[in-house]
């Protein structure tokens, strides 16, 4: 017959290490003194022993008196001539009791077995506790009496072999900092979103992985977590080098469940224009510009009603930007939560600043047990034993380490940089030569904080070691920006003195001494430096008189990958090159700021904008484009040459176009067209007059756009270019189909599709098909229509042209929905409005909305139906799009279904409401609908 009982479940953590570190003797003793510390408590509290292995099984009969027990253990293990800890796990709950007989436990049967479910309960629980921590379940939380101990909630955590989730609670003591669970293979936590359970790892998030285990910091991160219930924006305040980034990085991890809709990461480091800031921490959580609006408007209507955090690092060089972006952000988005750190405070509204200092030090006087407390001296060890796995601390190291780690002032930057040296001195020798360096330095009339001239004493220390080959890489090593990859070190660096075919080792042993840091992310090797380190290496390259023309060779190699990747996106590994450039973005804006300082030829920043025209329209930095190439247009040179002009002008032109502004396309369009007229060369004419077309068509200027095209045919023709005579016979195809006249549209595409296919061009093959496609799909011959979308589907899938590929998808979506297989047509145009979102194709995104105020109505989900094409009916009429005559049919019939749908009145109010949805709402709305969908895939496989 079962029982209410609580279970007590301890375990000494680490005692196998211990036992090595030791020795069997002396573990033996220890052992021993831990069951008389743990048994001459069980009469105080009134428990009872059932079981013993590496701890103790334990059974009380009130709540109260377990964890009164739990707290005084804890304290007993600590009081130990070598202090121990131990985990601990409580629940209260049926089991079952059975005694045994006398000749029974004389054969080796335990007094009192105990059986039931609340064993693996109080099991599964200690397995998720740290050492020195006792964890409690929900139930045993219950029956504590109120006040009786403090408690703090971890949250809710799926136990393994546990069905339901679990709230667990940690029992503390008033100085000590709960610390929350590890997710791992026993256990991980969950949160509550709308009516289900999503696990923590699977929040939407950015935070980076981190190679190495986090040490101490127990009080600041209980701070921070305070600090931030409390007040919406906290800054990490500290100097370079404190680890303020992987503190705010671990606080974010641990929090990560109290903000279901996103935990982001903003490293601002790279950065040096206050104007890229908003663009950035729009880029990370994947928004995109909107014709017609600022980018913080769209940023602060994404955020306006989610529980999300934002962790901001490295504000210190664009103070006033970050205090304008946390100001606006906080003003719109009520839930939202900001962490920031720099090295002085934003002084924003609501900010609270938190002081981040030094790793408390130890006395020289402590003893290795005393030391091994210590997080600064275990921070050493640990990051020592990764350059030397064979590290080890003797007690006659004890008082060289404490001065070690004390002449470095607790900064975790320095002491891995001390730690990295143990591959080629001892401790002593570290701490011999580090005391022979360590001097009060000031550079440039700028005198540093204590603080900060140790530190520089430290990098100058490391600097100082290196061989010349080593310091000439690492100073060279400072002009590139985010990360770089060998092919970059290699391009820029390998000249004199070094050689490009010694860069790799060189970069090898400063990889080695913790100078540079490898990422090896996306199963591709780049590099970074830390900050503090590329600052002093850019001061030393600055010093030797060498920044102008490393400068001006990270700019030339950038210039000519940038051509690369132009070619790159037209071809079959368009994603490749996509994720290529994505990487090397920081580097890319570095060669652009170079090319327009004037340092090199000035005529690189309009080619540059010509290489990465297609960069910058299909990654959402339309933008940041549109100045730089508005910046390049006001340099001398530029303006007094007509033919940069005109690239300048025809790049402004498709940004612009890209963003749905075709009246300022238009104007740059005429201004090109006119220049290159003047220029004579028929190809740019021709170019031109070709993307006219293309801005003209969506404002409904049909005539205009077919005189254009017809013109750049002729010229085509002309130059026997077959790529242009291909894409302008797209184009005139597309201009008959806004002009109604469906059998001429036909027969031109056909024309042109022969054509591609001759010179194997798959862009064109694709867009070909897809609007032959559409022209069947009209007419109601769907199985020519399928085929047509189908094929289209499979050429732009072969030349990696993922915009194509979402054209095809939607379509394929459409001809579903006409065959009612509604679940195959949430999939395909959920994956099309997916990727016409990132890729910014606004005119198609609306469209593909209305496709799902199709597939909502099909399931009668009439208002939002009614919303959804109210909206995109609304922001076509905001940027002045026209329709393709298959567009202008498919609404039609989407608004006569929808009225006949419901009354007047009613659908006057659901039309109502659309109008004042945000797209990036709508698309939610819409993606919403695919989650079923996903589901049912999910549970058949």
């Amino acid at each position: 017959m079962s029982e209410q009982r609580v279970l007590l479940l301890t375990d000494v953590v680490d005692s196998t290490k211990l036992s090595e570190t030791i020795g069997d003797d002396a573990m033996a003793a220890l052992w021993t003194a831990h069951d008389r510390a743990a048994r001459d408590l069980l009469p105080i509290w009134g428990g009872r022993e059932i079981d013993k292995t590496d701890g103790m099984l334990l059974m009380f009969e009130q709540v109260n008196a377990a964890v009164c027990y739990a707290l005084a253990y804890h304290q007993a293990l600590a009081e130990l001539p070598l202090p121990i800890k131990a985990r601990a796990g409580l629940h209260l709950g049926s089991v079952i009791l059975r005694e045994n007989s006398a000749e029974d436990v004389a054969r080796g049967a335990k007094p009192l077995e105990v059986d039931g479910l609340a064993k693996p309960m109080a099991a599964r629980t200690m397995s998720l506790a740290q050492g020195g921590q006792t964890l409690m379940t929900a139930d045993a939380r219950r029956a504590l009496a109120e006040g009786s101990a403090q408690c703090h909630s971890h949250g809710h955590w799926v136990l393994k072999g546990i069905h339901e989730p679990v709230e667990l609670f940690e029992i503390t003591l008033n100085e000590q900092v709960p610390v929350a669970p590890p997710d791992g293979d026993k256990g991980y936590r969950v949160v509550r979103v709308a009516d289900r359970w999503v696990p923590v790892r699977q929040v939407p998030n950015n935070l980076p992985q981190q190679n190495t285990s986090f040490l101490g910091r127990e009080k600041e991160i209980a701070d921070i977590k305070l600090a931030l219930t409390r007040s919406r924006l906290v800054t990490l305040l500290g100097m370079g080098g404190l680890g303020k980034t992987r503190l705010s990085l671990q606080v974010a991890a641990e929090v990560t469940h109290e903000f279901p809709d996103g935990v982001w990461f903003l490293d601002l480091a790279p950065l040096r224009d206050a104007s890229l800031v908003v663009s950035e921490a729009a880029q990370v959580m994947g928004l995109r510009e909107e014709p017609g609006r600022r980018l913080i408007q769209t940023l602060c209507s994404h955020l306006k009603d989610q529980r999300a955090l934002l962790v901001v690092d490295n504000c210190e060089h664009l103070v006033h930007a970050c205090a304008e972006l946390a100001t606006e952000l906080l003003r719109a988005a009520p839930q939202l939560r900001l962490l920031t750190s720099s090295r002085e405070a934003l002084r924003a509204p609501g900010e609270q600043a938190y002081a981040v200092l030094p790793l408390p030090v130890p006395k020289t006087t402590d003893s290795l047990e005393v030391l091994m407390r210590s997080t600064a001296v275990g921070l050493f060890i640990e990051r020592a034993q990764q350059h030397k796995s064979g590290f080890t601390v003797l007690e006659r190291d004890a008082p060289v380490l404490a001065e070690l780690v004390g002449r470095l002032e607790g900064i975790p930057l320095a002491i891995e940089l001390a730690a990295a040296r143990v591959r080629q001195l001892s401790v002593p020798d570290i701490n011999k030569r580090l005391k022979d360096r360590y001097k009060l330095l000031t550079g440039g009339g700028r005198v540093a904080l204590e603080r900060q001239q140790t530190l520089r004493a430290l990098v100058d220390w490391s600097y100082d070691m290196l061989p010349t080959t080593e310091q000439v890489l690492l100073q060279r090593l400072a002009v590139f920006a985010g990360g770089f990859d060998l092919a970059g070190v290699e391009a820029v660096c390998g000249i004199a003195p070094l050689d490009s075919l010694d860069v790799l080792d060189t970069l090898g042993f400063l990889v080695e001494k913790s100078l540079v840091m490898v990422d090896e992310s996306d199963d591709t090797t780049r590099y970074k430096m830390l900050e503090t380190i590329r600052e002093y290496a850019r001061e030393k390259l600055e010093q030797s008189g060498d920044l102008p023309g490393m400068a001006a060779r990270h700019c030339e190699h950038f210039f000519a990958f940038a051509k690369d990747v132009k070619r790159g996106l037209m071809g079959p590994e368009q994603a490749d090159w996509i994720w290529r450039a994505e990487a090397d973005h920081d580097n890319l804006r570095g060669a652009m700021s170079v090319a327009l300082s004037g340092t090199v030829d000035p005529f690189i920043s309009v080619k540059l904008a010509v290489a990465l025209q297609g960069f910058w329209i299909l990654r959402g930095y339309s933008t940041e484009g549109r100045n730089l190439v508005l910046s390049a247009m006001e340099l001398p040179a530029i303006q007094t040459s007509d033919q940069a002009q005109a690239h300048a002008l025809y790049v402004g032109a498709a940004l612009a176009e890209s963003q749905s502004d075709f009246e300022d396309a238009l104007t740059m369009l005429d201004a090109c067209l006119n220049l290159r007229r003047r220029l004579g060369e028929p190809q740019d004419i021709a170019a031109t007059l070709s993307t006219l077309t293309m801005a003209r068509l969506p404002l409904g200027e049909v005539d205009s756009a077919r005189e254009g095209e017809l013109e750049a045919l002729a010229l085509f023709r002309q130059q026997r270019n077959k790529i242009g005579e291909a894409i302008g016979l797209l184009h005139l195809g597309l201009i008959n189909l806004y002009g109604d006249d469906t059998l001429a549209a036909k027969q031109v595409l056909l024309e042109g599709l022969s054509l591609a296919k001759a010179i194997k061009h798959q862009e064109v093959v694709g867009e070909c098909e897809l609007l032959l496609g559409q022209i069947d799909f009209v007419e109601d011959s769907q199985a020519l229509a399928c085929q047509r979308f189908a094929r289209s589907l499979s050429v732009c899938r072969d030349a990696g042209d993922r915009r194509g590929e979402a054209q095809a998808l939607r379509w394929l979506g459409r001809t579903d929905l006409k065959a009612n297989d509604h679940l195959t047509a949430k999939r395909r145009l959920g994956e099309a409005l997916s990727a016409f979102r990132a890729f910014e194709m606004r005119a198609e995104l609306l469209g593909c909305l209305e496709d799902h105020a199709v597939l909502a109505l099909a399931q009668g989900a009439i208002d939002l139906a009614i919303g959804l094409a109210s909206s995109a009916a609304q922001s076509r009429l905001r940027l002045g799009l026209a329709d393709a005559p298959q567009e202008r049919q498919h609404t039609a019939a989407l608004l006569a279904a929808l009225r006949a749908s419901s009354e007047p009145r009613e659908f006057q109010t659901a039309w109502e409401a659309g109008q004042n949805w945000e797209t990036d709402d709508c698309v939610r709305y819409a993606q919403a609908m695919s989650a079923p969908v996903e589901a049912a895939a999910t549970a058949a496989a």
